[in-house]
C-alpha cells in the first residue's frame, strides 16, 4: 500500500497557502513564504542603514542592520502567536460557545480514558467550531472509542516532550464540516473520529520527532504530518508521513 499522502488512502494534505487551508489547518504564514518577507524586509533595514553609513562608523552601521533584522524576526514571532490565537478563524465567539448534543454524556465518556494532561474540555473545544456556516458537531457515539488510542498517543507525546499542550486545533469533523474546510481530503482520518491536530508550546519540530520515535518504538501505527506551527497524528493502523 502507497504511503504517499497524496495516496486517496492516506490523510491529504492541503496546498500550504492560507487561503486554500480547511480552517482548523490554518498555519498563519507558510515558512517559506516567511523567510521570504523577513528576507525582504531585512533588505529595507539594510538600505536605511546604509543611509546613515555616510555620517556613521562602520561598526555603528553593523549595529544598526543588526537591530533590524532582529526587530523584523520579533515582528514575524509576534504574528505568528496573534494567528494562533486566531486558529479557528471565522468560527463562533468563544465568549458564546453553543451547545453540542450529547456534550455531557461525551465529556464523561472522555474522562474514563484517564488521561494524564489532556482534559475533556479542550478535546470538546474544537467540535464548536464554524467554517462558511456550517457547524461541526461531536462524533456518532458508535464513533467514540475510536479517538481513545489517538487520546493516548496525544497524551504520551505531551509527556515525553515535557512542553504544555497549547490547543487541540481539531479533532472529529462531520461530513459537512469536513466539505466545508477547504483542502480537506474527502476520506480524512478527522471523519472517522481517529485524528487530533495538536498544537504544542515548544513548536511542530520537536513534537513531530517525539511521535516518530514513539511510533518507531510500537506505541501506535498511524499517520504523522508535520505543518508550519501543528501536527497532525492519527491511528489509521499503517504508517504515514508528510510535511507541509
Amino acid at each position: 500500500m502507497s504511503l504517499d499522502p497524496f495516496d486517496p488512502e492516506s490523510e491529504d494534505f492541503p496546498e500550504p497557502m492560507f487561503g486554500h487551508l480547511p480552517v482548523d489547518e490554518v498555519h498563519p504564514v507558510p515558512i517559506y513564504r516567511r523567510r521570504k518577507i523577513i528576507a525582504a524586509l531585512a533588505i529595507s533595514s539594510l538600505s536605511a542603514a546604509a543611509a546613515y553609513r555616510a555620517y556613521r562608523s562602520d561598526i555603528e552601521w553593523k549595529e544598526l542592520a543588526k537591530r533590524g533584522m532582529d526587530f523584523t524576526e520579533r515582528a514575524f514571532n509576534r504574528i505568528e502567536e496573534e494567528w494562533a490565537d486566531f486558529q479557528d478563524g471565522f468560527s463562533s465567539p468563544p465568549s458564546t460557545p453553543r451547545g453540542l448534543k450529547s456534550e455531557a454524556d461525551y465529556k464523561d465518556f472522555l474522562a474514563k480514558i484517564s488521561l494524564r494532561y489532556i482534559t475533556p474540555t479542550e478535546i470538546i473545544r474544537p467540535h464548536r467550531n464554524i467554517r462558511d456556516g456550517v457547524p461541526n458537531e461531536l462524533p456518532p457515539k458508535s464513533y467514540w472509542p475510536r479517538i481513545a488510542k489517538t487520546l493516548k498517543v496525544a497524551d504520551e507525546i505531551r509527556h515525553k516532550l515535557g512542553k504544555p499542550l497549547y490547543c487541540i486545533n481539531s479533532a472529529y469533523r462531520s461530513p459537512a464540516y469536513n466539505a466545508a474546510c477547504s483542502g480537506a481530503a474527502t476520506r480524512s482520518y478527522h471523519m472517522n473520529n481517529q485524528a487530533l491536530d495538536l498544537i504544542f508550546t515548544g513548536g511542530p519540530a520537536a513534537a513531530s520527532e517525539v511521535a516518530k520515535k514513539l511510533r518507531e518504538d510500537k506505541f501506535f501505527k498511524g499517520g504523522i504530518g508535520t505543518y508550519a506551527n501543528f501536527i497532525h497524528i492519527d491511528t489509521r493502523g499503517f504508517n504515514a508521513t508528510w510535511e507541509v
